[in-house]
């Protein structure tokens, strides 16, 4: 039975504790970047590794929307200025 509403980071057919999971995971990628930018290597690097652990496609979607943040172009560098 479904209830009609969507939870984020969850597809149908996929169990609740999924979503959990990638949220979970989210958070611990976004932490990860907290880390980063404190010069925090090994930090990080712990927080990615448990991310991996639950859900790798969280961190794929935190590289993603980091991109789309960023309004990266993978050739901007080869690219000559106007």
């Amino acid at each position: 039975m479904s209830t009609g509403m969507a939870r984020k980071g969850t597809d149908e057919g996929q169990r609740p504790e999924d979503g959990d999971r990638h949220e979970k995971a989210r958070d611990l990628a976004e932490d990860a970047l907290g880390e980063l930018a404190k010069g925090r290597e090994d930090k990080a690097d712990s927080f990615i590794a448990e991310a991996k652990e639950l859900d790798e496609s969280a961190l794929e979607e935190v590289v993603r929307d980091l991109d789309e943040d960023a309004g990266s172009d993978p050739k901007a560098a080869e690219k000559q200025p106007d």
